[in-house]
């Protein structure tokens, strides 16, 4: 009985130092429900991806609204990671210069909309900050004087200006993929004679689609020719092609535009009716310039979209047998792609339906199936993949070696394919 007692609490200690040791992936995460249509981007480009070079005087715009008409105080610190967006192991002294935490500066209340709101917003880093390090960064933004009661995360790339990347983008070089894949091949040169020595032991490059965060790949390295690194000709670097995104344009709540059905007001809201979605993977391939998944606040009254662009409930009809081996859900830039329940589409009179509320403007989106029991999803069943679709790409190359404690964003490149 001792033994078996003895057994029973060195299992009880092993779980616990389990979880006292797995760390915490930070992510794109809201976490109220009064948050919304939460923006990180390059000051000026609402579509671009929050990347800054180290020692530019450059800025982020944070930008988010709460759904209620009194203001609330909000303060916000950054947090130095790895480049798996767990925790690094530097002080905020080793990384930052100024104030750690930080107040959200400015806030306004919506105007002449049905829906009432405060809108927020940040330049990241503000003229108390200054950020001295490079590498993946997290904003954490919580109550002012409680760090635990988070609202929202955002991820963020701080990069040093000390390599040149080639970018590649074709056609998958494999027979059975070549019309369904597109292959990106990267090479990596320092700049200004800087040299990454063994890159197979202290480099890591990975490259995204459309800023989606769940398709990174981690690239495997080739070769080196000279000072050059070669990513390439491997089945690390091989993507669905995926297709052109369906979209919708709600600008006005007046005019229809090409997938509006109609518009109707009821409960106090806007109501904004698409057209019943096609089951795009039995179509051949059409070119559509499109966001690449992302999606910007405007509307037809004013410049001042931010805090003058109302919110509607759209109402999703998907029309497709009911399954059972798994679910549909609608995701894009405007959810961080997460495949949750918020999203998920639900069988309602013989169609899959799905409402969800957002803010004037125009979007970008996939309806992804995700299998029962699988945390990944597949748009493939549901778009289809085409190796000629438009994309966007962007390699991050991280560098640690034996003198560093964190990882270094050495370098990034972004190009867009079939544009």
């Amino acid at each position: 009985m001792v033994r078996k007692y003895f057994i029973f609490f060195i299992l009880i200690l092993g779980v616990g130092l389990s979880n006292l040791t797995a760390q915490f992936v930070y992510e794109n995460r809201v976490y109220s429900p009064l948050i919304k249509t939460v923006m990180l981007h390059k000051m000026g480009d609402v579509l671009s991806t929050p990347i800054l070079i180290l020692n530019k005087n450059e800025r982020l715009q944070l930008e988010f609204d709460e759904l209620r008409e009194d203001t609330r105080r909000y303060e916000y610190t950054l947090i130095h990671c790895n480049s798996d967006w767990t925790k690094s192991e530097l002080e905020y002294n080793q990384y930052l210069e100024g104030f750690e935490i930080q107040p959200i500066e400015n806030y306004e209340n919506s105007f002449n909309t049905v829906q009432r709101y405060v809108h927020y917003s940040q330049t990241i880093p503000s003229k108390d900050m200054s950020l001295i390090k490079s590498g993946n960064y997290i904003i954490k933004v919580f109550t002012e004087g409680n760090e635990d009661h988070v609202i929202l995360t955002r991820r963020m790339y701080v990069m040093e200006d000390c390599s040149d990347i080639e970018l590649e983008i074709k056609p998958s070089s494999i027979a059975s993929l070549l019309k369904t894949h597109q292959e990106v091949n990267v090479r990596v040169k320092g700049k200004n004679g800087k040299f990454f020595p063994n890159p197979e032991q202290f480099m890591k490059t990975i490259i995204m689609q459309n800023n989606n965060d769940n398709n990174a790949q981690i690239l495997k390295l080739r070769g080196m020719s000279g000072d050059r690194i070669d990513y390439s000709f491997d089945n690390s670097n091989q993507f669905d092609g995926g297709n052109e995104f369906r979209f919708f344009d709600f600008t006005s709540l007046r005019l229809r535009t090409q997938y509006i059905a109609k518009y109707d007001f009821f409960e106090n809201h806007n109501q904004v009716y698409l057209l019943e979605e096609r089951l795009k993977n039995k179509l051949p391939y059409t070119y559509d310039k499109d966001l690449n998944g992302n999606f910007y606040v405007r509307n037809e009254y004013d410049d001042n979209s931010a805090i003058t662009s109302d919110y509607a409930w759209i109402h999703f009809t998907y029309p497709v047998p009911m399954t059972l081996e798994g679910s549909y859900h609608i995701i894009g830039q405007m959810n961080d792609w997460h495949v949750n329940s918020q999203n998920q589409m639900q069988f309602i009179d013989g169609k899959y339906r799905l409402s969800m509320y957002l803010k004037q403007g125009y979007y970008n989106y996939h309806i992804a199936f995700k299998h029962g029991g699988e945390k990944s999803y597949s748009t493939i069943q549901t778009e289809g993949s085409f190796s000629q679709t438009n994309n966007v790409y962007t390699v991050l190359v991280y560098y640690r070696d034996f003198a560093d404690n964190y990882d270094r964003i050495v370098g990034t490149y972004t190009l867009e394919y079939n544009r």
